[in-house]
């Protein structure tokens, strides 16, 4: 698919779902409140869906409170965000059964194009980098509210520009996004310099099982089911915490482990020699080359000796 067959579509729809992943990230929530408030403008009926609860950290978000869990709705359109496979839409994709034009607009390297229309770019820092460029092409003018969403979109999952992934193209919309209203340092601050005090105390377990492997290679962390209870918190406050254990010196490759019911998560970061997509994929999940998740069902000890070893495998080439 070409972009402007995802246009014409829009253009023509008089009502369009917004969806996106479960565990949702900053890309997910900043791009479908964006492109919530894009269409509005343009005077469609619009729903927002996400299978999931939104991280606290993003409440500033405007628009944020639009999202909602799923219920049967039929639409002319339904437009898939940052999802690289329909099992990571929950029930949402259930949507995809319906007689709807399903568009799927992503960045990842292992979409499994499972949509009727299907539009990848690998090359894009972030989704949200795609939705700038279908905004231009609609010809909807952008305000501080949809500047806002996008700049935290992409900030976030750039990495604060930092990623590999980052592009001169990044920084060009990113700067226009600021020209239109979006105050980068309030944003930068919300994202990254502010933490509620129940993350804290998750990010301190985290933090205490912190293990070095492969001689400070591979770093890894994880969270217990009690972790969650004993600090009040949950699934959604764990964004970012993996960054502490890629941001030690010397390692490749940092791996999260969190037990949740009957399986456990995991979240994969490498800097520069590893493919974490491919160990991901091992597992049946994806990503990108240096950012990555899977599950494993079982309990934790099994998922950390099965992980763990498919890494050290991936390290000795």
């Amino acid at each position: 698919m070409i972009l402007i067959d995802a246009i014409n579509h829009i253009k023509d729809a008089k009502s369009v779902i917004v969806v996106s992943h479960i565990a949702p990230d900053g890309d997910a929530i900043g791009t479908v409140t964006g492109m919530y408030k894009v269409l509005k403008k343009m005077g469609k009926e619009v729903d927002v869906f996400i299978d999931d609860e939104i991280p606290e950290m993003y409440n500033f978000v405007p628009n944020v409170e639009k999202i909602s869990r799923p219920f049967y709705k039929e639409a002319d359109v339904v437009l898939i965000f940052d999802c690289a496979d329909e099992e990571r839409l929950g029930s949402t994709k259930e949507l995809l059964k319906t007689s709807a034009v399903t568009i799927n607009i992503d960045h990842h390297i292992s979409n499994t194009l499972y949509a009727k229309l299907n539009y990848v770019d690998t090359n894009a820092a972030a989704t949200a980098e795609i939705a700038y460029q279908i905004v231009k092409l609609l010809g909807v003018e952008f305000d501080e509210e949809i500047a806002t969403s996008f700049y935290t979109a992409i900030l976030t999952d750039s990495g604060g520009f930092m990623y590999e992934s980052t592009t001169s193209i990044t920084h060009q919309i990113a700067g226009d996004l600021i020209n239109n209203g979006a105050k980068f340092k309030e944003i930068g601050d919300k994202v990254f310099n502010t933490l509620k005090f129940n993350k804290a105390k998750l990010l301190g377990r985290a933090l205490n099982s912190l293990t070095l492997y492969k001689d400070g290679r591979v770093a890894y962390m994880e969270i217990l089911k009690k972790d969650f209870q004993e600090t009040n918190t949950n699934l959604s406050h764990i964004e970012n915490i993996i960054t502490y254990a890629r941001n030690i010196e010397g390692v490749e490759v940092a791996v999260l482990l969190v037990e949740k019911e009957g399986e456990i998560k995991i979240s994969l970061r490498s800097k520069e020699k590893i493919d974490v997509n491919k160990i991901a994929n091992i597992f049946d999940g994806g990503g990108h080359v240096r950012a990555a998740g899977c599950s494993i069902k079982g309990n934790i000890g099994e998922a950390k000796e099965k992980i763990l070893q498919t890494i050290f495998k991936e390290l000795e080439g």
